[in-house]
């Protein structure tokens, strides 16, 4: 077993001078956590964008579907009313409402986008 004394000696032998980071490589290092977690945060963000996109077409599909329907429900409620058909009449009017509905709903959704 080491004395007291030489452990002195062996420790008296080691670099007295403390190592210490230099600030360069302590901001390399915040630095390059940064850039990870840019690259993250972006990753996360296109995912995003790239859902709402695919999801867009379709409703913007549907839109346009539903703008050509409730046009054709408008000649169509035209026609009963001139022909006196009020069942036909009640039935055109529901979905009219209910094409309305989708419409709105749509146009608010796209306005989210």
């Amino acid at each position: 077993m080491k004395t007291p004394f030489d452990l002195d000696k062996i420790y008296n032998k080691l670099p007295q001078e403390k190592t210490e980071l230099s600030i360069e490589k302590v901001a390399l290092g915040l630095i390059d956590d940064i850039r990870a977690d840019v690259a993250q945060a972006n990753k996360g963000a296109m995912k995003g964008i790239d859902m709402i996109e695919s999801a867009k077409k379709p409703l913007e599909n549907s839109l346009r579907d539903n703008k050509s329907l409730f046009k054709k429900l408008q000649i169509t409620k035209k026609s009963a009313i001139e022909l006196g058909v009020r069942d036909i009449l009640k039935e055109v009017q529901k979905y009219e409402r209910q094409v309305d509905e989708n419409i709105k709903s749509i146009n608010k959704i796209l306005n989210g986008l």
